[in-house]
């Protein structure tokens, strides 16, 4: 399966955290001899957001490194390797049986692991940015936008736009 797939959006859910914890305690066997820190991330993660019903995970890794030990554990536990998805500096994982969850692997305190970091809680502390955010989500949706490449080309711009803001706020 490619990367591409049909999106759609879900009002928030208390249940994305749970899923989060339960999902962490999975893998954290795997990677308990690489793992720095396992992070909770993207629209789910932000209380009262609109989010694609995906929950995503971010590992901070020692060094970005998956051996075949771990990919074989991670399949077993129905994730698909997606390689870079794009991002160089990241490697993705998905699983889309059962919960749907992503996995973005990155070397811990990166600039990606930073800014994904950044982004969520500069969400978590401005609902007026996070709002807008979600109505550019939903009006993207709208507007006949529903495959995860095409969307999240629409949305980049938005996500620069409060990334430079949140990279304000955290210099306050």
């Amino acid at each position: 399966m490619g990367i591409d797939e049909i999106i759609e959006l879900s009002s928030y859910q208390d249940e994305w955290k749970d899923i989060y914890d339960q999902e962490k305690k999975k893998l954290e066997p795997v990677f308990a001899k690489q793992a720095v820190e396992f992070a909770h991330i993207g629209s789910t993660s932000v209380e009262g957001m609109t989010a694609k019903p995906i929950v995503d995970i971010l590992i901070g890794l020692k060094e970005l490194h998956i051996d075949e030990q771990t990919d074989r554990q991670l399949v077993a536990l129905q994730y698909e390797s997606m390689g870079e998805a794009g991002v160089p500096g990241r490697i993705h994982y998905r699983k889309r049986i059962g919960q749907k969850i992503n996995l973005q692997i990155t070397v811990w305190d990166s600039a990606i692991w930073r800014d994904n970091l950044l982004f969520r809680d500069y969400l978590r502390t401005h609902p007026e940015q996070a709002n807008a955010y979600a109505q550019a989500k939903r009006n993207t949706l709208a507007s006949g936008i529903n495959t995860l490449l095409k969307y999240s080309d629409e949305k980049s711009g938005t996500i620069a736009e409060l990334l430079k803001q949140a990279r304000e706020w955290a210099k306050l």
